[in-house]
C-alpha cells in the first residue's frame, strides 16, 4: 500500500470515528450539544449560593476573622510623574463594573450564606491622601506605613469590597 493511500485511509478512519463519537454524545457537527446551548446565566435578582471556595472563606471568617488575612495577596504599584486622577478613577471603576466578583459580598440568611452582588455603578473606593507637606524621608516612611496597614486590613465579607 502506498503512503498516500495509507494517509487517506487514516483520515477516513478518523472522520468516521469522530462522526460516531458525535452521534453517541448527541453533539452537532459544529461541536455544540443538542438541547444544551451552554450554561444558562444565573438570575442575579435571586439569592445566589456561595461557591465551594466562597463557602470555605466564609466559614473560616466565622471561626476566626483574622484567618482571612491568609487570603490577602498584597501588591503595590509606585507611579512616578503626572497622574491623571480622573482617568485612573474611571479605569478602576470600569474594572469593578466588569467583574462581579469585585462587587460581591456574602450575606448571612436563615438558609445560610448567599452572594450579594452590588450594582455595576458601585465603583472603586479610591482613597487619596496628600503627603506633600512631609519631607522626602518622612513621606516615604508614611507611605510604607500606610501600605503595610492596608495590606493587613481584614476583609469584611458582609460589607465588601473584597479587594
Amino acid at each position: 500500500m502506498s503512503v498516500d493511500k495509507a494517509r487517506q485511509l487514516e483520515q477516513l478512519r478518523r472522520a468516521v470515528t469522530l462522526k460516531r463519537l458525535q452521534e453517541r454524545e448527541g453533539a452537532r457537527p459544529n461541536g455544540t450539544r443538542k438541547g444544551n446551548e451552554g450554561i444558562p446565566r444565573a438570575d442575579r435578582t435571586a439569592a445566589l449560593p456561595l461557591s465551594w471556595a466562597q463557602q470555605r472563606l466564609w466559614f473560616l471568617a466565622q471561626l476566626d476573622p483574622a484567618a482571612g488575612v491568609a487570603y490577602h495577596i498584597p501588591a503595590a504599584l509606585r507611579l512616578k510623574g503626572h497622574l491623571d486622577r480622573d482617568a485612573l478613577k474611571r479605569a478602576l471603576d470600569r474594572i469593578v463594573a466588569r467583574h462581579e466578583n469585585l462587587r460581591t459580598s456574602f450575606t448571612s440568611t436563615d438558609a445560610g450564606p448567599v452572594q450579594s452582588i452590588a450594582a455595576e455603578t458601585v465603583g472603586f473606593a479610591l482613597v487619596e491622601e496628600d503627603l506633600a507637606s512631609l519631607d522626602a524621608p518622612a513621606r516615604e516612611q508614611a507611605l510604607r506605613a500606610r501600605a503595610a496597614e492596608e495590606a493587613r486590613a481584614p476583609f469584611d465579607l458582609a460589607a465588601g469590597p473584597l479587594f
